[in-house]
């Protein structure tokens, strides 16, 4: 089994409080400033356009 296999069991073996600490304290972990993830953060509603039903066959691809 991979190591990032064992990562993802594991975190969804964390109840919600503890996966929301693990967000919060992942960036550290892999060495990602926090200027990155607010920058991917504030995206995140530019894509909010193709979250729609006519769209959702593209969303298994």
């Amino acid at each position: 089994m991979s190591t990032v296999r064992q990562i993802n069991e594991a975190i969804e073996h964390l109840d919600v409080r503890e996966q929301i600490r693990l967000l919060q304290d992942l960036p550290a972990h892999l060495k990602i400033q926090p200027d990155d993830v607010a920058w991917l953060k504030a995206a995140e509603p530019a894509f909010e356009f193709w979250n729609n039903p006519e769209d959702a066959i593209y969303d298994e691809l």
